[in-house]
């Protein structure tokens, strides 16, 4: 069942984000060079590449936390600054080091997400039984294991039912049984027409969903291959 109510400019759109030769700079060092992506509306496209590569860079632009240094970022043709807040409501970002704040609960956590996206009544305990956070979801996050931390995290990411889903090393802390369930969440998702961007090291997790894979290597797209396509 989906949490979604209202289609924004992103669902509208059948190249929902361009990225138009983005760069960023850290000082002196070059994290991302000239990148150019079409990522079409209900594309599940993995970044791989080795670390320092600049997939969680890109990841961060494209979530609108970090401005590239050149170039720019379309969401179904607009600017980020353009699209504001409809933009914000149906875009969910999982960063790698995953930040819930301490004294919240795991509930109060997935509740805040879900006001953000006008979820519906109902979605933050759908969610929470998906992720299977219900033994702890009302114990602070300071108690939690890392592998509570990133369910709730998840949970968090997927209430709503974001349009554009970005998500850096999704299985970090993740015993077996939950990166299955993860899995299947994300089938879901990809099948009710979400466009879904996936940063890891793990890319054997996620070949079978996959439209797309994308190779960063020392900031530049490297190689761009379809599913089925030879490289």
């Amino acid at each position: 069942m989906s949490d979604s109510r209202q289609s924004s400019d992103l669902s509208g759109s059948s190249t929902p984000v361009e990225v138009l030769g983005v760069a960023r700079l850290f000082g002196a060092v070059r994290a991302l060079a000239g990148v150019r992506l079409r990522l079409e509306a209900g594309q599940f496209v993995l970044l791989v590449g080795p670390n320092g590569a600049g997939k969680s860079t890109l990841l961060r632009i494209l979530a609108g936390l970090l401005r590239p240094t050149a170039g720019q970022v379309l969401y179904g043709g607009r600017t980020s600054f353009d699209a504001g807040r409809a933009l914000r409501s149906r875009l969910a970002f999982l960063a790698h080091r995953t930040q819930l704040h301490a004294d919240l609960t795991g509930r109060e956590a997935i509740a805040l997400a879900a006001v953000l996206r006008g979820a519906p009544a109902g979605a933050v305990e759908r969610w929470g039984e998906r992720l299977r956070v219900g033994a702890f979801q009302d114990r602070p996050v300071r108690t939690y294991s890392r592998g509570q931390t990133q369910r709730v995290a998840l949970a968090r990411t997927f209430v709503g039912d974001p349009e554009l889903v970005l998500l850096d090393e999704p299985t970090t802390g993740l015993d077996p049984d939950a990166v299955g369930v993860l899995q299947g969440l994300l089938g879901e998702q990809k099948a009710r027409g979400a466009t879904l961007i996936v940063a890891t090291h793990d890319p054997q997790v996620f070949e079978r969903l996959a439209d797309r894979t994308v190779r960063i290597e020392a900031g530049r797209v490297a190689s761009d291959t379809r599913a089925g396509v030879g490289a």
